[in-house]
């Protein structure tokens, strides 16, 4: 995802990408390192899911396929990331100085949001 909109590690910003189905704003990559400080430094923005260690019962083996291939390999572990379960939070942007809740584009699992919080 490195270079959305000129964004890139040496030139890092939030750069909004769209908007998810609940109207709430996606964002790519980059989020404040504290979530309400426009003045903290940008970092790259990280999940908050955690592979399993061996797979479900029932599952195909990890022979055909391997751990991370199906969404019940991965476990939502809050706090062990910047994002909820959903991948957003709520937090300043560019767009929104006083705050709002928003969803990410990360370069880990989940990826994008597979769920809304909005109403």
């Amino acid at each position: 995802m490195a270079g959305v909109a000129g964004a890139t590690d040496a030139n890092r910003k939030m750069v909004l990408i769209g908007w998810a189905a609940d109207g709430y704003p996606v964002y790519a990559r980059y989020c404040y390192s504290n979530a309400m400080d426009a003045s903290s430094p940008l970092k790259v923005c990280t999940g908050s899911y955690a592979l399993d260690s061996a797979p479900d019962a029932g599952r195909p083996s990890v022979a055909l396929a391997p751990l991370g291939s199906f969404v019940s390999d991965w476990n939502y572990v809050a706090g062990s990331g910047d994002l909820d379960d959903c991948n957003g939070r709520t937090g300043v942007t560019p767009e929104f100085p006083r705050g709002i809740y928003y969803y990410m584009a990360t370069d880990t699992y989940p990826f994008f949001s597979r769920c809304l919080k909005g109403n």
